[in-house]
């Protein structure tokens, strides 16, 4: 594993986050909940995260989510190949409101379950074609695609596990647009930082796929390869057709350093913020799914996307109170310098992709 990883950071935030980015440029950031000494709790210091060594969600739910599918390595090819897209259209990651790498693994152990045979020899791994692999993939993206996320649940049931036991975390079950159930206790909905925006724009994810599928030929070894092939070089459609305006946020800091811990407070405060905006404000948003940094990593420019024009956001009452209270989240950051700014501007769609289009110092995305 070592081996595989390009470099890796800790993010200081309200909950650590850890970026990991591997040789494949795969990219991944994962929340570290810790246990802390009540006793302690009110003298909690960001920079003694390190110290801790309790995680209680990660590497653990991994490994016994293994349990559960009847072939690890086709398994293991099949995330791979399910995260990657996910990563290259934009549908990517818990902290932007999408589907973190534990909820994508949950929904790949599903179709392996459902659809693969129990292994009886190595052989059968070594057998495995690219034929059977196609299929697969073709399975996900159909089973998703017409999934009833609105009132259907997936779950991998331990055989220990009593449905009734749910009764009992029935907010915590139902919290988040997409339920897509841990197989370990306490059973918690992976999927719980999912909106109905976020969840839509998965959804249709998924159906892009398959229409892309349908035009294509995928008689042959060599459709079939092509096919994949053509799944994985699908893009990132932000903002989609539907948007109407764009908030971009603008985080600046003179140390590189101070620059990624500014971004990983705001990522911490952004759930809050997005939840507001569909619940309290009702409106429908499609959230950026990566930062994008100049190169000189003294700038980071993060944008959400609305179906509103910029004079009906600017007007809305309620959407300016919670702004503000996002905003005021700066703030409060506790390891905050005199370089650490933050801004703000809403502009329309042409606006923001014709500024993309002015020479500007390189951005990159991270």
């Amino acid at each position: 594993m070592k081996n595989e990883i390009l470099h890796y950071r800790k993010i200081q935030a309200l909950f650590p986050i850890i970026s990991i980015v591997f040789h494949d440029q795969t990219k991944v950031e994962i929340f570290v909940q810790i246990k802390t000494n009540k006793e302690k709790s009110a003298k909690y210091d960001l920079n003694l995260v390190s110290n801790f060594h309790e995680p209680i969600t990660g590497v653990h739910e991994i490994e016994y989510l293994l349990v559960h599918v009847r072939s690890p390595p086709i398994f293991q090819y099949l995330l791979t190949f399910v995260r990657t897209w996910a990563q290259r259209v934009g549908l990517y990651g818990r902290v932007y409101g999408y589907l973190g790498g534990y909820s994508w693994a949950i929904l790949c152990a599903y179709i392996c379950h459902k659809f693969l045979a129990p292994i009886k020899s190595l052989s059968s791994i070594e057998q495995f074609s690219i034929e059977e692999f196609f299929s697969l993939v073709q399975q996900f993206f159909s089973t998703f695609a017409h999934f009833n996320w609105l009132g259907d649940t997936v779950r991998l049931y331990p055989k220990t596990y009593k449905q009734k036991s749910l009764s009992d975390k029935l907010l915590a079950y139902h919290r988040g647009s997409m339920r897509i159930i841990s197989p370990s206790a306490p059973f918690n909905n992976t999927g719980r930082s999912t909106s109905n925006s976020t969840r839509d724009l998965i959804s249709e994810g998924f159906e892009r796929v398959l229409e892309l599928i349908d035009t294509i030929n995928t008689i042959t070894l060599d459709d079939k390869s092509n096919a994949l092939r053509q799944i994985l070089e699908l893009t990132n459609h932000f903002p989609n057709e539907k948007m109407k305006s764009i908030l971009q946020l603008t985080l600046s800091s003179d140390s590189t350093d101070e620059l990624h811990a500014w971004t990983g407070w705001m990522q911490s405060r952004l759930a809050h913020f997005l939840n507001d905006c569909e619940e309290e404000c009702h409106l429908s948003i499609q959230t950026q799914s990566s930062i994008e940094y100049r190169s000189k990593n003294t700038e980071a420019f993060y944008s959400i996307g609305f179906q509103v024009d910029p004079q009906s956001l600017n007007q809305h009452r309620y959407f300016s109170y919670w702004l503000k209270q996002f905003l005021d989240q700066f703030n409060l950051f506790p390891q905050r310098t005199e370089s650490m700014k933050v801004s703000h501007k809403i502009i329309c769609i042409h606006d923001w992709k014709l500024e993309r289009m002015q020479p500007k110092p390189q951005r990159i995305r991270k």
